[in-house]
Formats: C-alpha cells, sequence, structure tokens
C-alpha cells in the first residue's frame, strides 16, 4: 500500500463525532443530537481564513452550518442547519452553547481514542 493510500485509508477510520446538546430540546424534551463528520484540511483552511485568526467570532456560527448534521427520519443525515439560520444562530442563541458546540466540532481525536480503533 502507498504512504497516501495509508494516508487516506486513516482518514476513512475516523469516526462521525456526536455531539449532544442539552440545552435545545426537542418536542419531548430530549437533548437535540448532531454528528459532524471529521474536519478536513480544506475545511479548517476556510474556517481559519474566514475567522481572521479567530479573531471575528462568527466563524463559530459558520462551523456549525458547515458541519452540523441530524437524522432525518429514514436515519440518513442530512445538514442541521441552512445558510439562512446564520443570523437567527448569530442574533437569538447562547454564545456559549455556540462555543461548546464549535469547540467539539474542533477537537482532534485523542491519542487513547486512537488507540481504541
Amino acid at each position: 500500500m502507498s504512504v497516501i493510500d495509508r494516508v487516506k485509508s486513516h482518514f476513512e477510520t475516523l469516526q462521525t463525532r456526536v455531539i449532544e446538546v442539552p440545552e435545545w430540546k426537542d418536542d419531548a424534551g430530549n437533548p437535540s443530537v448532531f454528528y459532524s463528520e471529521p474536519l478536513t484540511l480544506e475545511e479548517k483552511n476556510i474556517i481559519f481564513k474566514k475567522s481572521n485568526n479567530f479573531q471575528d467570532l462568527n466563524v463559530l456560527v459558520d462551523l456549525l452550518v458547515m458541519k452540523l448534521q441530524i437524522k432525518d427520519e429514514k436515519g440518513n443525515l442530512k445538514k442541521a442547519f441552512k445558510l439562512e439560520d446564520k443570523f437567527e444562530l448569530r442574533r437569538n442563541a447562547d454564545s456559549n452553547i455556540i462555543a461548546s458546540v464549535a469547540n467539539k466540532i474542533l477537537l482532534d481525536t485523542s491519542f487513547e481514542e486512537a488507540e481504541k480503533k
């Protein structure tokens, strides 16, 4: 196997991150559950360019819109937010929750998690 094939193979083993947000309850009172695929270098580059080295915190909302997914009624993943939801997220959402969810998306897999795979 070539080196690039090993690199791609490793990336394919990275798991979808499950992010529960208890503050955003559904109609039944359950926490909202989101899914986020691992960030690619290309996606990180987009985020860092938009953020101007995280001096503009609106990039946290961009990250949520870009990466968060939910399951539809058939169990398929689909985007959780539309582009037009950005305004509401910036104006009418708890900034601490936005930051917390964004941090969970940005977290790298720990060495211990990698060892379990």
